[in-house]
């Protein structure tokens, strides 16, 4: 079964955004280091929100605003279902804590994170 399991963010005002999701929908957010970012993530009915700050408009030039991860029963086909229709990996495929993540682009460009069920 493939269910989203997060939504990355772009954030520009992290303490207003911060604020406002933790006193309207109860979300408490710790601070996490992705790739020499510090974001900040917080869990809103099993899904993790992933607030990342925007360093600078030339920095994100061509990158999209939401990025939506999946947990999927195999990484890999979806990676091959993705080339079929022009999409691409992004990086290599890896093992965290006994977990298989990759990162896609659809057809469009647009990101999308993979995790595979175990």
């Amino acid at each position: 079964m493939t269910t989203l399991s997060s939504l990355a963010i772009r954030v520009a005002n992290m303490n207003s955004m911060m604020s406002f999701y933790s006193e309207a929908f109860q979300v408490r957010f710790q601070e996490v280091d992705t790739y020499g970012i510090k974001s900040q993530f917080g869990e809103l009915n099993g899904i993790t929100l992933k607030f990342v700050p925007i360093r600078d408009e030339s920095d994100f030039k061509g990158y999209p605003i939401h990025q939506p991860g999946f947990v999927v029963p195999d990484v890999q086909a979806v990676i091959d279902i993705v080339q079929k229709y022009g999409g691409r990996q992004e990086g290599q495929t890896i093992r965290v804590d006994g977990q298989i993540q990759a990162a896609i682009r659809d057809p469009d460009g647009n990101t999308i994170e993979l995790y595979e069920e175990e």
